[in-house]
């Protein structure tokens, strides 16, 4: 089974086949910043535009989005400066959405599924509620779509995390990061152990302290009748736990490694 990386549209083949987008979102954080394909330049109304999108159907306050938009103290003209940028924003997605001006403040109405993380989240639960039930040939196409959905590997790239927003978009990060290791275990349970090592790599080289991550890799060559594979795996895991933190593991994967051995 071939497994499209994140963002390359979704060509798959095999058991994790799923679907190009049938009709992508609008409103795009899950890597570059875009309203119907085309980026937003500028730092300031990247920002607000994330802002909204985070919170979108609700309000969010001027005092939000000054926290959003400014780290530290803020001008003196960053309420006027807000207006230039919602009036900008207003042009730009024309009728992707609506910008509503509320008191002391501003709510952006759109459909949940013209946002590309809400269709995200949305893929990845029922994707991970598949492979929960044991159906792991349903769930991968669930979770291959979800990661399709991304075009870098951080939420709203090159947007600073002023304020509040550091904790929903960290939040998407490290839903990216499960979604890649419950694609990975649906590979490994489906028979396709091949493409749960795939996608693995780059996840355990950008993040090497996964103690699931590690456990699914050796798992993996297990299933591939590797023993090399399963050991040299706990060793390298062993090695980037103790090189920083100055610590082993979780105890679990001790265990696994001593299981895998034996069987």
């Amino acid at each position: 089974m071939e497994v499209a990386p994140p963002g390359t549209g979704g060509v798959a083949l095999g058991v994790g086949v799923y679907a190009r987008e049938s009709r992508p979102s609008p409103f795009r954080v899950l890597g570059k910043v875009r309203i119907e394909g085309q980026e937003i330049l500028g730092a300031k109304p990247r920002a607000l535009l994330v802002a909204l999108l985070l919170e979108a159907g609700r309000t969010v306050s001027l005092d939000r989005i000054v926290d959003a938009l400014w780290d530290g103290e803020p001008p003196r003209s960053a309420v006027a400066n807000i207006r230039t940028h919602i009036s900008a924003l207003r042009r730009h997605m024309a009728d992707a959405g609506t910008l509503v001006s509320r008191p002391g403040g501003y709510e952006l109405v759109v459909p949940e599924d013209d946002c590309d993380h809400h269709r995200f989240l949305r893929l990845a639960a029922e994707g991970r509620c598949a492979l929960q039930s044991g159906d792991p040939e349903g769930a991968t196409p669930l979770l291959g779509q979800a990661l399709a959905l991304w075009t870098t590997d951080v939420a709203a790239d090159g947007v600073p995390r002023n304020g509040w927003q550091a904790g929903p978009l960290d939040h998407l990060d490290e839903e990216r990061r499960r979604v890649v290791e419950d694609l990975a275990e649906s590979c490994v349970e489906a028979g396709e152990p091949r493409s749960a090592l795939r996608e693995l790599h780059a996840l355990l080289a950008a993040d090497p302290l996964r103690d699931r991550s590690w456990a699914l890799r050796m798992r993996a060559h297990h299933s591939l009748g590797e023993p090399g594979g399963v050991s040299d795996s706990y060793r390298a895991a062993v090695r980037a736990f103790e090189d920083r933190l100055g610590a082993r593991p979780g105890a679990e994967l001790d265990r696994l490694h001593h299981t895998l051995k034996a069987s």
